[in-house]
């Protein structure tokens, strides 16, 4: 035990334990844990206890270990001083810190309000960048197999594209999928959902699905 401790603790669920053993069998128990915690050193006369004392014995040195913890954070505070003292005068008899004629102002709704809207553009910023990326790297990428599929062309998957993200972009999968996934994402829901508009062909330049392989 610690020096000028008068104390310990003996848990509640040690009942099962002893409502098992034999009543002389609980007493030389107890009678053990009561030398041990007064610093007399016990040695067990029977194995059975030697046994059924370790686990509080360890227990036991579990609760020491808290205590003195605490003993220590408790004298290390007290060294620094402890609690400010009140400054205590004629004018100030309740010994009040600072100036009570000019308290600091509470902080206001206004303050978490215009937090929160900050925040709020942050993130609102963030997916429209988002969004850019996905579109700019999307025009720089061929997809000529899915202008055949889809009978369409480039710039009409682009602005299908646009739409799609327009539709996907405040939602969690949006903001957690990288390029590539938010394109397949896009790819079935053209599939599913949504097909890209067919272009009708006016130009003198074939559709992707009408042009003849070269040899």
């Amino acid at each position: 035990m610690a020096e000028n401790k008068k104390s310990f603790i003996l848990y509640c669920d040690y009942i099962h334990m002893f409502k098992k053993m034999p009543d002389d069998l609980a007493g030389k128990l107890i009678k053990h844990v009561l030398e041990y915690v007064n610093d007399n050193n016990p040695t067990a006369d029977e194995m059975m206890i030697d046994i059924l004392f370790e686990p509080i014995k360890q227990q036991l040195k579990r609760d020491l270990q808290k205590y003195e913890n605490v003993a220590e954070r408790n004298r290390s505070n007290g060294a620094k001083g402890g609690r400010p003292k009140k400054h205590i005068t004629q004018n100030n008899p309740v010994g009040l810190i600072g100036n009570p004629n000019n308290p600091k102002k509470p902080d206001t709704d206004t303050d978490t309000v215009t937090d929160t809207v900050k925040e709020d553009d942050i993130s609102i910023i963030n997916i429209e960048n988002k969004v850019k990326k996905v579109i700019k790297r999307f025009k720089e990428t061929e997809y000529r197999q899915n202008e055949i599929n889809f009978k369409t062309s480039k710039k009409e998957l682009t602005k299908h594209l646009e739409r799609f993200l327009e539709i996907k972009k405040d939602s969690d999968e949006f903001k957690n999928k990288q390029y590539g996934g938010i394109i397949t994402w896009f790819w079935n829901w053209c599939n599913s959902t949504s097909k890209p508009k067919e272009v009708s062909i006016k130009s003198s330049t074939p559709a992707p699905w009408l042009q003849t392989p070269k040899n």
